[in-house]
């Protein structure tokens, strides 16, 4: 009966009723429609480092990028990742560059991101501010900056040179003008190394009867000239000791002309005279007898462009000796800083040859000058004390003067400088650690050329600093 009376109801309403009744009957069987609306969220961000003075994570002395990150409408899109430094960095990337690029990345991934600092491309010094963005799935981006302060150097490795010696150390050290080639006077040994890679290249034995003090390098020709008493030469492209210098004895300082490239200053001990070499003719052909009292030692000398002037250090009877080494005439004494008589250890030749700075060994206070190259005065002079002067190295860029230094007293341990030349102020000083009751010895300083890297010869090894002046 049921069935009868449907179709009859079917029958009567005709073809067009029955389409919409089926249609009716289908839409009220449809789930209902859910509406979900689009993802505006954008990713969360914690920073673990860097923040403050938190930079490093894994103690090499770069700056560790350390972030975690996470969506809650969806998902990370690692690709979309950038940052960026907003003060110019020391190297070929600017405040444009993706760093992600161009530092070491270890990790990235939708939980975050592990950065790594190059020296390729170093940060600078005091405050800096990383630009960090990251975007979803979606498109949602979040942008963040990171605000913290890094030093204006630090200590950064050793290189370990092999050279074994129970009584000796490592004094000259220069890196040639490309930056390729690292030489190091290590006791006997000339110790050659890389400064790009830290590592050692080879080491050439001297089988001197003194260890090896001072070394110039003779780049034009191939050849670096040591002081070992004598003067020996050592052919740098196939890193072999070719020979000694005849008539040279106690050969201490040495110094290139700045008049003719052939003529070799040395500054000798004892006698407290200055010879004349011609790397050509491979001989002392010439001297400067200079009167003294008793035995004399020369430290270092210095010499300005035409050979209108060398400095010489006078360690017997105190201050620096002006000469002019074309006439062979003493111009003068300089002798007081302050009025306090002083003793110099090092000098170090601004580029423009206007400053001649000046490492006080021992002087009342002992510190470093600044000395007027045209008027030969002591124009800054900045106290040290307690510490005794060594070496001095100035970088490429002429802002930094860096500074060894030994103990004056044994319970006020000393520690190496970073000056700021234009302030004439301490910057950064490093520690110098060394077992209680051992004497520790930190020889010269040379940058490399790009001014990222400061080396000292220390001991028997050759400590390696960072230096992080802005570009």
């Amino acid at each position: 009966m049921k069935a009868r009376r449907g179709r009859s109801i079917a029958r009567g309403l005709g073809p067009l009723g029955l389409a919409l009744l089926l249609l009716f009957s289908a839409e009220a069987c449809r789930p209902e429609r859910i509406i979900v609306p689009p993802d505006t969220t954008a990713p969360r961000l914690q920073v673990l480092s860097p923040h403050d003075t938190l930079y490093d994570l894994d103690g090499d002395k770069l700056v560790d990028v350390s972030i975690t990150w996470a969506d809650s409408g969806g998902a990370i899109d690692p690709a979309s990742a950038r940052v960026r430094s907003l003060r110019p960095l020391n190297g070929t990337a600017d405040t444009t560059t993706n760093l992600i690029a161009v530092w070491r990345l270890v990790r990235i991934d939708s939980a975050g991101l592990l950065l790594r600092e190059t020296l390729e491309n170093l940060l600078p010094d005091d405050q800096n501010r990383l630009e960090i963005s990251v975007a979803d799935t979606a498109g949602n981006r979040v942008t963040d900056t990171l605000t913290f302060t890094l030093p204006h150097g630090a200590f950064y490795t050793t290189i370990e040179t092999g050279v074994t010696s129970s009584a000796e150390h490592a004094i000259g050290i220069v890196i040639d003008s490309a930056g390729r080639r690292g030489y190091v006077a290590v006791a006997r040994s000339l110790v050659v190394f890389d400064p790009d890679s830290l590592r050692i290249v080879t080491t050439i034995r001297s089988y001197a009867s003194n260890f090896l003090r001072d070394i110039v390098l003779d780049e034009q020709r191939g050849y670096a000239y040591v002081s070992d008493g004598s003067i020996v030469r050592y052919d740098l492209r196939t890193n072999t000791l070719t020979g000694r210098v005849p008539g040279t004895f106690s050969t201490s300082a040495l110094a290139f002309s700045r008049a003719n490239p052939s003529l070799l200053y040395a500054g000798e001990n004892f006698a407290g005279w200055l010879g004349y070499v011609d790397v050509v003719a491979d001989a002392r052909t010439d001297e400067l007898p200079i009167p003294q009292a008793g035995e004399e030692f020369v430290f270092d000398i210095a010499v300005l462009p035409g050979d209108t002037k060398l400095y010489m250090t006078r360690y017997d009877e105190g201050g620096i000796l002006v000469i002019d080494p074309v006439t062979k005439q003493i111009l003068r004494r300089i002798q007081y800083v302050s009025g306090n008589r002083f003793y110099a250890d090092d000098f170090e030749l601004s580029r423009d040859n206007r400053h001649l700075y000046i490492a006080l060994l021992d002087a009342s206070p002992r510190g470093v000058a600044d000395l007027d190259t045209q008027t030969d005065s002591v124009v800054r002079f900045l106290s040290l004390f307690p510490y005794v002067p060594g070496a001095l190295g100035l970088s490429p860029s002429q802002h930094r003067l860096f500074v060894t230094t030994g103990d004056q007293f044994p319970t006020l341990p000393s520690k190496n400088v970073l000056i700021d030349v234009q302030r004439w102020a301490i910057v950064q000083q490093f520690d110098r650690p060394h077992p209680p009751g051992t004497n520790r010895i930190d020889g010269q300083v040379a940058f490399r050329p790009d001014g990222k890297l400061i080396f000292v010869s220390r001991d028997l090894v050759i400590d390696v600093y960072l230096n992080r002046e802005a570009p």
